[in-house]
């Protein structure tokens, strides 16, 4: 089990390191976010959760688009479709995400994530709980 692990840790560094990615891959993002189309699919409220709103967001990510360091103030869930995207969670190895992936972002944790690829466009669903008045993304500057 212990080989199997082995191999499958060195074969996602190959990979990270192949796609351009680092330990300090997203940490150096700067600038504004780019190449970001977020379209609502669906918004509503629950009765049982007052003040609340669900989100489902179609997002996509250009080629080369990136969101640099930012954090959520809720609970959001991606699930990637089509291309593949890095994420890197503040302090921790970046992660490459691929079609049928998903992850779960815990609220207030600062993280940075972009396109991995610079011809094809990165497509995933974001799923969010927030209060009603709140943005559901908060820039690091």
């Amino acid at each position: 089990m212990q080989k199997v692990i082995s191999n499958s840790a060195a074969l996602c560094v190959a990979l990270a390191m192949h796609q351009g990615v680092h330990a300090q891959g997203l940490a150096g993002i700067s600038g504004e976010r780019t190449g970001i189309t977020a379209v609502a699919k669906h918004v509503f409220d629950d009765p049982t959760l007052p003040g609340k709103e669900f989100r489902v967001l179609h997002t996509t990510y250009a080629p080369g688009g990136q969101n640099p360091k930012h954090y959520h103030p809720s609970h959001v869930i991606f699930y990637v479709l089509e291309g593949s995207g890095v994420w890197q969670e503040e302090g921790k190895e970046a992660v490459i995400l691929k079609p049928g992936d998903s992850l779960h972002v815990r609220p207030g944790m600062v993280h940075a994530h972009r396109n991995a690829s610079n011809t094809e466009r990165l497509v995933f669903l974001e799923y969010v709980i927030v209060d009603k008045v709140q943005r559901s993304t908060v820039p690091m500057r």
